[in-house]
């Protein structure tokens, strides 16, 4: 994502409004189509084909009574804290280095731990309230060389540091709410996951559509190429890729709060840290100073001791915890939906957003 907003000018860069409308659209479709692949339709044609028109207007008229349920606005408040929180991503990403944005980001296990106790009544043991702390700590120690070490970035894009920090602020906030609201209405209620999902990029879908209106309606300078008018100008590879990871992590992060926490989300992606670290170096020279190498060993601290408490006080979840129901007589793909959300929650958690 960084990569994608500094290697052109300002005025070559695509629109981060209009990336996180089409991520939230193909987030949407990707779980529509899941979602209608999980509906049990014993209850029509048991023997038909799942092409026959019966059958799939049967699908269809189930899928939409359990998307437009009458709960279903319960998802608008994460929708648009999510929404909100991308845009922010965008701003901080394009105004910090790859590596300081990893390790700053981690205040959302902050956020996420204090809405959880506030909202979820969750409490934290003093381990976790340790590991916090040092979490805080690293993330301080980390800002003090943001101002810095932006001047390792290319000319072409000049990048505001205390701007990049605030938006990292109010990203972590909304991050925090959204993903704990998120998680109460999961366990709390009884619908599919994937329908879940799917009401929240419907909710979604206005408020990532504004900023996309309003900026197409900010006048430009006389002379200047009317860009705003052009959904996708500019829109290259990188692009692509960046909302092609944001759509993947999206809809990870949701199996991850389903069948975890979103506590031991937050520290899963810590780990990406060294990631981000070593691209930067080796992608826009990111000098490697004490203070950032001693602020990210304490956010890997605080990680680590995290993981190790919740190894040794909770068992892996085996297949029949994760699933609660037979697969039988469900479809190819929502097989291979179970078997990631299988991976993605036995296995160690180390690159998730």
């Amino acid at each position: 994502m960084h990569y994608s907003r500094v290697s052109a000018a300002p005025s070559e860069t695509y629109s981060a409004a209009a990336a996180v409308l089409m991520t939230e659209l193909l987030k949407g479709s990707i779980s529509l189509l899941v979602a209608f692949s999980r509906l049990d339709c014993t209850g029509s044609s048991p023997a038909s084909s799942l092409w026959n028109p019966r059958t799939l207007f049967y699908r269809f008229r189930r899928l939409g009574k359990e998307v437009f349920r009458p709960d279903c606005w319960k998802l608008s408040i994460p929708a648009i804290l999510y929404v909100i929180q991308n845009n922010l991503q965008f701003v901080a990403v394009s105004n910090l280095e790859a590596a300081t944005f990893q390790v700053s980001y981690q205040m959302k296990i902050l956020t996420t731990a204090a809405f959880s106790v506030v909202l979820l009544r969750r409490k934290l043991s003093p381990t976790k309230w340790l590991a916090l702390l040092f979490l805080a700590i690293g993330v301080g120690i980390v800002q003090i060389q943001g101002g810095s070490s932006n001047k390792s970035e290319s000319v072409s894009h000049e990048m505001n540091a205390l701007k990049g920090f605030m938006a990292v602020v109010a990203a972590c906030f909304t991050s925090g709410l959204a993903g704990v609201y998120f998680e109460m209405v999961l366990k709390n209620s009884p619908g599919d996951l994937w329908v879940r999902n799917v009401q929240l990029s419907l909710f979604s879908l206005l408020p990532a559509l504004l900023p996309v209106i309003v900026s197409r309606n900010i006048p430009t300078a006389p002379g200047a190429p009317v860009v705003s008018l052009q959904l996708f100008a500019n829109f290259g590879v990188w692009a692509w890729a960046t909302v092609a990871v944001q759509v993947l992590g999206g809809l990870l992060t949701a199996l991850v709060i389903k069948y975890a926490d979103n506590i031991l989300k937050g520290f899963a992606t810590s780990l990406s840290i060294v990631i981000s670290f070593l691209a930067s170096v080796a992608l826009f020279n990111f000098r490697m100073t004490l203070t950032f190498i001693l602020g990210s060993t304490v956010v890997l601290v605080a990680t680590w001791m995290e993981e190790l408490e919740l190894a040794l006080a909770a068992p892996k979840p085996t297949l029949s915890v994760v699933f609660g129901y037979r697969s039988r007589g469900r479809g190819a793909l929502s097989s291979c939906v179970d078997v990631i959300a299988v991976i993605a929650v036995v296995l160690p958690h180390g690159e998730q957003e």
